[in-house]
This record gives structure tokens, sequence and C-alpha cells, in this order.
């Protein structure tokens, strides 16, 4: 069977996984950032790539898929990815397989004053003379460019909308976009959500790329309109040959895209979705608006038990857009309703719905009604407020590493509401809490807003044996909460050493501050040794994604014991030489290296490829690797280089005297690249 790769990052790219998805076709998807993971569907018919590749990275990425001639590549980038569409090329001349080009429609119609340059430099000069505020939405990557060609009045007045992640987040740190000029959001994004912004922050000019009818354009465009905002238009570097979504289909499969809607501008005469949290499920506990929604729909869509208590002409038990939108497809309704348990804004399918919803067809209207959620039902019900609790859920998600996660949050916290599974996650908890001996109650409420609801007040010996028929959300209250240390600290004697290098207690803790590490950050740890660096860094926060590389196997079978005994689950072990595994991983936030096997300057200049704003810390103690580090400093130039070197002593007690015992010096290393 032949080989498919996609190279996605537009909305053409995701339909068209979507599509052989459900013809059950294997394929590949290479996007370039988590971010673009984040936004497409994985399955055992879709494999997601993670990571930029140059025209080599493909050709060696090719060439591991062991592609023939036969096999089909589908560049599906974004149409101002003029780079990645070369790279692609030159990728696949050598291997005489079939490439696709699939471009998204073009929206040429512009308003009469809407002004047009071919890049974000002219653009940005022609801005500095202008008065009044700036909406800029050419994304974060343009940003750089546009703030070398802008003075610094002209930047203070201009709003960015990016992505919020955290790379978008660091370019806008890194060119001084002040925090309350950060628009971070996900698209797709209405003509009525352009024009809020645009009124929101008195925005007197839109810049925008011709990023075609999918790319959000004619919204764009038409919200500039709408509110008499200047429009800029960075027209498309050059145009482009190449095929939409449906002939893409066609050429793979062999069929016709009846499933497949083109991408085209509508009126405001389409068709119009509303997304309900219905609270609880009972009809009492349903908002006005959500009761007029679903009166006035042709078709209602949800989960059995949403639908026990609602009348409508047409109702469907069903809640995942696979499933919803070919019965749309094929009815074609006017309005709809699409029922969510809860409120939509907490731990709801609601923001995947939107997501499917909106990169299905762009000519619908999508409108999000909240409900009242079971924990603020729960919290009146029990005379408690919620605004000074710790909200969590483990729905669908009750996992060991969940229940430890949730025990962390209650030993820290007065009060806890969550959401569970089902009843049987009382138990499950009550044990959890008691092996980290945490004195706690447990509100447990069975079928809120119903006939049958029942809210039960249970000691942790009591919840054990907890039983109940339906959905149940709870309230833990800790009787005696723990305090937080500030400084999150472990001793050498937390670790098992055996025979295996470590960086001792007092080295560690230096080099970790150093590394600066914030919330959900990547975190390489290279030389693991016995994991030290590893598994204290990853316990001061549960977000922090840590990668310890270590290349010798009983260090390796080491570091997994500590990992154990630690009761962390951030950490993952990677084993074998550094420079072989990093070309593949994702670009990290913070990287210690304690050990490099005299590939010091290969390591750091693989991970500087990938990308800016990494920050570095070294350890050395031989003359051997402290020349190296200056090497690798004279070749950088890091503009935050610091060295110190750090002599520790312990005193021993011999005898009935106190001796030091000196341990060797280290030289510590931090900079940013």
């Amino acid at each position: 069977m032949k080989k498919i790769i996609i190279f996605s990052g537009t909305t053409e790219g995701r339909i068209l996984s979507d599509k052989l998805t459900k013809e059950s076709i294997s394929h590949i998807v290479c996007v370039a950032s988590d971010y673009g993971k984040e936004m497409m569907e994985e399955n055992s018919f879709a494999q997601i790539k993670v990571g930029r590749m140059d025209a080599e990275g493909m050709t060696r990425f090719f060439e591991e898929q062991k592609l023939t001639e036969g096999d089909v590549v589908i560049d599906a980038t974004h149409p101002f990815a003029v780079e990645v569409t070369s790279n692609i090329k030159k990728a696949t001349d050598s291997f005489g397989v079939k490439l696709i080009r699939v471009i998204r429609e073009e929206d040429k119609e512009l308003p009469e004053n809407a002004k047009k340059y071919s890049d974000i430099t002219s653009c940005a000069k022609a801005i500095e003379e202008t008065s009044g505020n700036i909406l800029l939405t050419t994304g974060s990557k343009e940003l750089s460019q546009y703030s070398m060609n802008v003075s610094d009045s002209t930047k203070q007045r201009t709003y960015v909308r990016v992505l919020p992640s955290a790379d978008s987040l660091k370019i806008c740190e890194k060119e001084a976009i002040e925090s309350d000029h950060i628009i971070a959001m996900h698209g797709p994004f209405s003509t009525e959500l352009n024009e809020a912004l645009i009124r929101q922050y008195d925005i007197k000019h839109l810049v925008t790329k011709e990023s075609g009818v999918a790319g959000g354009f004619f919204e764009k465009k038409q919200a500039a309109v709408n509110t008499g905002a200047q429009l800029h238009v960075i027209e498309r570097p050059y145009t482009e040959e190449g095929i939409s979504v449906d002939e893409a289909y066609k050429v793979i499969t062999g069929k016709t895209a009846s499933d497949t809607h083109d991408i085209k501008v509508r009126d405001n005469r389409g068709m119009s979705i509303y997304l309900v949290g219905i609270g609880m499920g009972d009809e009492d506990s349903l908002t006005f608006a959500a009761k007029e929604a679903i009166k006035n729909s042709d078709i209602v869509f949800g989960a059995e038990r949403l639908l026990r208590n609602i009348t409508a002409t047409n109702t469907y038990s069903m809640y995942l857009s696979k499933d919803i939108i070919p019965v749309l497809e094929r009815d074609d309704p006017d309005n709809v309703t699409i029922l969510f348990s809860g409120d939509t804004g907490f731990y709801s399918g609601t923001k995947k719905m939107l997501e499917a919803l909106n990169a299905w067809r762009s000519d619908i209207s999508v409108k999000v009604l909240p409900g009242i959620s079971s924990v603020s039902y729960l919290a009146a019900k029990l005379g408690e407020s919620y605004d000074d609790a710790c909200l969590f859920s483990i729905h669908g998600k009750n996992t060991e590493k969940d229940l430890k996660l949730l025990a962390e949050k209650v030993a820290y916290n007065d009060k806890v509401f969550v959401l569970l599974s089902g009843a049987d996650d009382i138990p499950a908890i009550a044990k959890e809490l008691t092996d980290m001996n945490i004195d706690a109650r447990i509100f447990a409420g069975a079928n809120l807003s119903y006939e049958e609801e029942i809210i039960t007040e249970l000691s942790l010996q009591e919840a054990m044996s907890y039983k109940a028929n339906g959905v149940v959300t709870a309230l833990i209250k800790n009787m005696q909460r723990r305090k937080r240390p500030l400084i999150s600290v472990k001793k050498d004697s937390d670790f098992i050493r055996d025979k295996v290098p470590m960086t001792k207690e007092c080295i560690r803790h230096e080099s970790i501050i150093r590394l600066g590490l914030r919330e959900g950050d990547i975190f390489y740890d290279i030389g693991g040794g016995t994991g030290s660096v590893a598994i204290e860094a990853a316990s001061l926060d549960s977000s922090l994604r840590v990668y310890t590389i270590e290349k010798k196997q009983e260090a390796v079978q080491l570091i997994k014991e500590n990992i154990k005994q630690a009761g962390v689950d951030n950490v993952e072990v990677l084993e074998g030489d550094a420079a072989d595994i990093l070309g593949d991983m994702t670009r990290p936030d913070c990287v210690f290296i304690g050990g490099s096997g005299g590939k010091l300057n290969e390591i750091i200049s693989l991970i500087h490829s990938k990308g800016e704003g990494i920050r570095f810390v070294i350890n050395a103690v031989s003359l051997e690797t402290i020349e190296e580090v200056r090497n690798v400093i004279k070749m950088f130039e890091p503009a935050d280089e610091e060295t110190l070197m750090m002599s520790v002593s312990e005193v021993q007690k011999i005898g009935s005297y106190h001796m030091l015992h000196g341990q060797n010096p280290i030289w510590i290393t931090s900079f940013t690249l």
C-alpha cells in the first residue's frame, strides 16, 4: 500500500487528514510544533510527527520511511510558508514520489481603500506614518521584522494577536510588547469577534496577511469595513499552482469527495449552531437562552442522558463531531443545538466541537450558551463558596497518576471541587488520601438536580465503601491543609546512587536555580547519571515536562528506580547518545548538561538550531570540560553568560574531632542562546 505524508499547518491539512481517517487510510501528518499537534486528531490511521525540518531533514525522514515511486507527499502548509514549500519540493525531487500542493481559496475582493504591501517590512514602514491604534494579526513570526521597522511610539500603539503558545509569548516578550497589548487567542475568529476586538482596543488600522478564506481573511476584512478601520494587506508572496482539498482527496483515493464542502464565503443566512451547556440535566436548571435555542432547533444532539427531558422535533444521541457532522451534511438544517453537560467553559467538550465545526465549514454561525456547572450547584446546596477553592476533574482520566495529582491538590488546599468519572472514583480517592496521611471529608453529590439527588458527607473510612448510581460530583475538604514549601529541594540521601556519578546537593540546587524554570517548561537533562537533577526539577511543578538522557544502561535503570522512589510522573528517561537523540525532540526551554561525552559543541549547536531563547546550565569538573565550555562561549558569545566556581566542604566527625571533607570544585556556567 502506498505511503502518504501530509505536511500540515493549515485548516486544509486537518480536513484532508480527517477524510483519510474516515476512509481508514493510514498516513503521517508532519506539523512544526506541539501546538500544531494539539490541533490535529491523532488516531490509529493518523500518526503525528512534530518538529521543523529543512530540506536535508525532510530527505532523512523520507529515507527512514523508505519512500518509493508511487508514494504521495502532500504540501498543505500555509501559503506564506514559502521556504517550507521549497524544502518539500527539493526533498521529494530525488525520490520520484507524487507531490501534491493543496492551496486554499483566495479572497481577492478588497475594500476600495485597502492598502496592499509586498511584505511586512514595507507595511511596517507605511504604518509608521499613521496615527491611531494598530491591530497586528500576522502572527508572531512576523513580529520581529515589524518591530525592527517601527519606532517605540508606534510599537506602544500596536496590539498583537498571536497563538496562545509559549513560543509566541516569548517572541512578544523579546520584542518588548507590553502584556496588556498581547491578545493570545486561538481562532477561528468570526466577524463579530474581530469587530469586538477592534472596538475594545479602539483600533484604527488592521494589519493582515492575504491568508485566504480558510485563514479567516474574509472575517477580518469584513470587520474592518463594518468598523471603519483601515485595512492593510500583505499579499501572498507568489501565485501558486495547486489543487483543492477535494481534488487531493480524489487523487489519493480515486473517489469523489462527496462528503466534502468546498471552502467558500457565504452570507449570514447559513446554518446556525448553538453549543448549549445544559447544567446537570434537569429541565429546571436550563437557562432561558438554552430553552429558546432548543425550542427553535430543527435537530438537537446530545448524550442520551441529556436528551431524556428534552422536547424537540428531531433528536440524535450523539456528542462527537465525527458523528454529528455527517448528519448535518446530509440534512442541512437551518438551526441546530448540541448539548453538553454542566457549563460549556468548565471541563467541557465544547472547545473541541467548536474547533471541528469551524474547520468543517466557514459559512456557519456557531454560538456558545453557558450552563450551570455541577460545581456551582453543589456549592450552593452546601452553602459553600468556590472562589477560594481548587477546581479539578478526573472525569474520563481517573488513572493512578491523575489520582495522585488530585491528592496533591487536596494536600495544599482547604477545598477541592472535583468532577468524577463515576461513584467508583470516591473509594479510590479516599484510599489515595489515606495513603498520603491527609485528614479530609468528602461531600459526594449524586444525580444533582434530579429527583433522585442525594448529597452524602463521608469520612475517608466511610468513603472507602461508597456506592451510588448516576453522575457524581464531589467536594473534598482538607481538615489540616499543608503548607507548600517555598523552596522545594531534595537531599542526596533521597536518591539511590550505587556507583553512578551524581550531581551533589549544593551544586544541584545552585544549577537548578540558574535554569530559571517556569510553569509548563520543557527541560532536558543531558547526562542524567542518577537522575537527581531531573527528579529535583520535576518535583518543583507537575506542569514541567522533563527528559533525562543517559547512554549508560546501568545508570538508566538507576534513574528509573529513583523516579519510582520519588513518585514523579513528569520525567521521561531516554537511553542513548544525546547527539543521536536530540534531533527528533521538540524545542526545550531549559537545558542542563552534566555530561556530554566530549560532544558539548555538537550538542549545544544541535539544540540551538531548534530556536532562540533556550537557557543552558553546564557543570564542569575537569580542565578538559572547562576548556570545551570556554570554546562554546567564544563561538556563540551569549550576552548573559555567567560562570562561578563552587567548592563545597562537609564537616564530618572523626573520633572526637570534626574535620572538613572537601569535594571537587565545580564550575557552573549559565547562558541563554
